[in-house]
């Protein structure tokens, strides 16, 4: 009867240790998540250039049918085609609105680009006390913005909560990519350098 129990229980240990074993690796889709950073900064970032002007006559409209071919994924891309949900496109169009005004505090030193992707307001004792209220006001709202931006491209790609920190690194590197020269940026050391 011993020998019969020792049937039955040495199977169900083995079975327990191997499944201890079993480790679940969980995918992150870096690449992915990198272009979609990079597509995202690059919309919020662009500058509007005007259209160059063309010549009138039968070359300008025969110019503008094939910018009409050719040009057609980029316009729907304007328009949201990217596959960015509402709530994402809702969050680029009110940080591209936000940034003409933060642009000049970058330019000026008075806030960076930090390394967990949100604005720092680094020195701000120069500004009178409205344009540090108008400072603070900004990037409380960028960062605000951001962070939400960050849960709604990780819920878009199917990217759990837990690893909501591995996109907003992304986008950190993403966002000091774009900084112009002259801006700071904070280093993973927590250093700040000036691009």
């Amino acid at each position: 009867m011993k020998v019969n129990k020792m049937r039955l229980i040495f199977p169900l240990w083995l079975l327990s240790i191997v499944m201890s074993c079993v480790t679940v690796n969980v995918y992150f889709p870096a690449k992915e998540v990198e272009k979609k950073a990079g597509d995202i900064i690059d919309d919020i970032r662009k500058m509007e250039t005007p259209p160059p002007t063309s010549p009138s006559g039968p070359q300008s409209s025969i110019n503008h049918l094939k910018n009409l071919i050719f040009n057609r994924n980029l316009a729907y891309a304007q328009r949201g085609g990217d596959g960015s949900s509402p709530a994402i496109q809702n969050l680029k169009q009110q940080i591209r609105e936000r940034f003409p005004r933060l642009a000049p505090f970058f330019q000026k030193g008075v806030v960076g680009e930090g390394r967990t992707g949100l604005v720092e307001i680094l020195n701000n004792k120069d500004l009178a006390p409205a344009e540090k209220r108008e400072v603070k006001s900004l990037v409380e709202a960028e960062n605000r913005d951001r962070l939400a931006l960050y849960q709604e491209v990780a819920k878009s790609m199917n990217i759990t909560s837990d690893q909501i920190g591995k996109v907003q690194r992304i986008f950190a590197r993403k966002w000091q990519q774009s900084a112009e020269r002259g801006w700071w940026i904070q280093k993973d050391d927590k250093q700040w350098v000036q691009k």
